[in-house]
Order: C-alpha cells, then structure tokens, then sequence
C-alpha cells in the first residue's frame, strides 16, 4: 500500500508539472523509445557473477521549460537483476540468478545546447520504479530450478526501487519531429532487498523519436 501511495505522489508530480509547461504556452512534443538495457547488482552484499541483458522501451512527454531546459518525464518498462552468489543455511554457496521487471518513471531535466540541427544533450534526474515481476533460477548442475518470487515465499524484495539516472546523447531536429541516440546510466539509491545492500544499475542505450 505505501509503494501504490508513494507512486501515486510521484505520477501527480509528473503531471503537474506537464500541465505547467502547457499552461504557459510552450510547445511540448510526446515521443517513444526503444534500446538495449545491461542490467547488474551492486551493493556490499552482492557478489556479482553475470549481468542480465534485455530491452529498454517506452514513451514520453518533452516539456520545455526555459532556454536550453526542457522536463522529459517517462514511462518506461526495464529489465533488471543479475546472477549473484547466495549463502545456503548448512554452509556454501549457489549461483542464484535475479530477474526483475519494472515500470520506472524517470524525470529528467534536459540540457539541449543550441548548436543547429543536430544538438549535444545532457540528462539527469530521479527515476522511480514499480516492480512487476520477480523470477528466481537456481543454477545447478543439468538444468536451473526456476520459480516466481511468489512461489518461493521470497519476498524480501522491495516493489518499490529508487534509482537516478545521468546520461547524454545527440539529437537530429526537423521542423516537425527529432530523433534521438542517447546512453544512460541508472543507478539505486537503496538496497532492493530488506536487510541487505544489494542495489540495482544498469546501462542502456536508446533511439527515440519526438513528436
């Protein structure tokens, strides 16, 4: 219930302040992205073995503010996890793989430097996520031993994560649209896991298109 209410705060965040750029006669555009995601733990209690590799995707509203500023709030649907050594209760170890899906919301201010057609940009901002998927994988000799997160009453996961993003990239601008490549860099700023330090990061890259 607190992660449904902290998300409900932050979508009404993201609202407002749209409504605020349109009320004040800016020209705001709404676009779609699409990329590659490497997602890992970090953290002093994550014993990284593998990252996890997958889509980044989602949609957007660009909402200029002032100059050079513009707010890009977004809804995206990202991949994340990774293998990690866990600790057995009789003694030793076993490769456990972490799959985790989410809806992040980031909010990013936008720097836009006015060099003509085609423009340096530079990002950064906070970026909620909601988890919407937890599968767990056993990596034992002959075949995993797979199972939801539910299924294995595991559920010292957190459904709510908080991450910042930094990134930067270029964009190609026609009168009526632009296209985007952009790499990015998210990092969690609390562990996804209660009473441990185990956080998320991920890369990605993405080509986007505004509208």
């Amino acid at each position: 219930m607190r992660s449904a209410a902290r998300l409900g705060m932050v979508i009404g965040w993201l609202a407002a302040g749209a409504t605020a750029a349109l009320a004040q006669g800016a020209r705001s555009g709404v676009g779609a992205q699409v990329g590659y995601s490497r997602a890992d733990l970090s953290g002093s209690d994550a014993d990284q073995v593998r990252s996890r590799q997958g889509a980044l995707t989602g949609v957007y509203l660009s909402a200029p503010l002032s100059g050079i500023l513009s707010a890009r709030p977004e809804l995206l649907f990202a991949l994340k996890g990774g293998r990690t050594a866990a600790i057995l209760e009789g003694g030793g170890s076993v490769l456990l793989d972490i799959e985790l899906a989410y809806l992040e919301l980031p909010l990013l201010l936008r720097v836009s430097l006015p060099t003509g057609s085609v423009r340096p940009v530079l990002f950064t901002g906070p970026a909620p996520a909601l988890q919407i998927g937890c599968d767990l994988a056993l990596v034992v000799p002959g075949a995993p031993v797979r199972a939801t997160c539910d299924e294995a009453e595991f559920d010292v996961i957190r459904k709510l994560d908080i991450g910042f993003v930094a990134g930067g990239g270029v964009e190609w601008r026609w009168s009526q649209a632009s296209l985007g490549l952009e790499a990015r860099y998210t990092s969690g700023v609390r562990s996804i896991i209660d009473g441990s330090d185990v956080r998320n990061q991920a890369v990605g890259i993405l080509v986007s298109l505004t509208f």
